[in-house]
């Protein structure tokens, strides 16, 4: 306790950023709703442009790249900000935080997913993925046996983040600048050699986007960044964000299009060491350049609503899936389009009223579960606050 107190009190807390997080969830989303391939309609309608169309929704697949940029930047620069205002970083109130924010919706969800493999009658098959998934290892156990067939598949990416948290601090703690650049290289360096070695092997694209190793280079992107700005602010015109804006999503793009990243439908090739090596390099160079587009941006032109919603993103994220699975295993779409005659009009209309009762299924979820599971542990995660961060939404 002799470290933490009187540990001074400060704010950092830029709303644009919650607009982001809401982007990078819609891109998730998406990713997770519209067809990527192998779609009779879309191949009808779209004809020539069906490919692009498809690699495009591949690519929002990269909003959780954005995720884990904007987690490392702001654990790197709220850690930096409390070093240089109290002369040390607080390793248990860090702890503390983190716990406080993760794991009650964390577990929530986790509960939720074993519900429902009871219900579907596949408890006993499940079981032992959801005990690593408990100990956040449901990165690794997903790489290697393949992800679960379940809504709660999402909480891997958060196994993915809490092995990060295992060293951030104490990285940022003893690390001068000149050390955290040198981390930074060694996790890129690291991230590089297992993508070398598993275009080698010819893996699956599972081995790939599972591996905690292949995801921590967007890590790294975060803190080069956090890094490079020194706590300074960009100053852009708006065109020049829209620019950065265009240039990232044309990265994202690019990376599934021209570089074959993503190829998890039936009959697509591992697309080898070099290709993934550059296409997962434009991944987190697009998600570092979609948060500098960002970062600075004045919050009073931004809407409301979509701060709010960037505020929940944990939520939306945790329970787009579980509403997904919801709206597909009932067919709601399908029932309230089975009057429409013609086939691909029909086709449309269903996934259309899938996507949007999905969607605002999910944000009711999530504003619920924000107001009544994690306002109250939001509360106390604000008493180990040494830099005040994100406030809580409707609290006073």
């Amino acid at each position: 306790m002799g470290e933490e107190a009187n540990a001074p009190r400060i704010r950092f807390y830029r709303p644009e950023l919650d607009l982001l997080r809401f982007i990078a969830f819609l891109l998730v989303f998406l990713h997770h709703t519209l067809p990527r391939g192998q779609d009779a309609c879309a191949d009808r309608l779209l004809k020539q442009l069906a490919p692009a169309a498809y690699a495009s929704v591949s690519a929002c697949g990269f909003g959780l790249s954005i995720f884990f940029t904007l987690s490392a930047f702001l654990i790197c620069e709220l850690l930096l900000r409390e070093r240089e205002a109290s002369g040390v970083i607080h390793i248990r109130r860090f702890y503390l935080r983190r716990i406080l924010r993760i794991w009650p919706l964390y577990y929530f969800a986790l509960a939720l997913g074993l519900a429902v493999t009871v219900l579907q009658g596949s408890a006993a098959v499940y079981a032992t993925k959801f005990g690593w998934f408990s100990i956040f290892l449901g990165a690794w156990i997903s790489a290697v046996e393949g992800p679960i067939n379940n809504p709660a598949v999402a909480l891997w990416s958060i196994s993915v983040e809490e092995q990060f948290y295992l060293v951030a601090p104490w990285i940022l703690r003893f690390f001068n600048r000149k050390l955290l650049y040198g981390f930074c290289a060694a996790i890129l360096l690291s991230a590089n050699i297992c993508l070398f070695f598993l275009g080698k092997a010819s893996v699956t694209d599972q081995h790939i986007w599972f591996n905690s190793f292949v995801q921590f280079e967007n890590f790294a992107g975060g803190i080069l960044l956090c890094l490079i700005l020194r706590g300074r602010l960009p100053r852009f015109a708006l065109w020049s964000r829209l620019g950065l804006f265009s240039l990232a999503l044309l990265c994202f793009f690019t990376a599934c299009y021209e570089f074959h990243l993503r190829f998890d439908l039936p009959g697509e090739q591992n697309p080898g060491s070099w290709l993934l090596i550059g296409g997962y390099a434009l991944a987190a160079i697009g998600s570092v350049l979609l948060l500098t587009a960002f970062l600075g941006v004045n919050s009073s032109r931004l809407p409301g609503w979509a701060i709010y919603l960037g505020r929940i993103s944990f939520g939306l994220y945790i329970y787009h899936e579980f509403t997904i699975h919801l709206a597909r295993h009932y067919k709601i779409g399908a029932i309230l389009s089975q009057r429409i005659k013609d086939g691909d009009a029909r086709s449309i209309l269903d996934a259309g009223l899938t996507l949007a009762l999905s969607l605002g299924l999910t944000i009711l979820l999530a504003a619920l579960s924000y107001r009544y599971i994690e306002t109250p542990f939001l509360k106390l995660k604000r008493r180990h606050a040494v830099i005040e961060s994100q406030p809580i939404a409707g609290a006073n």
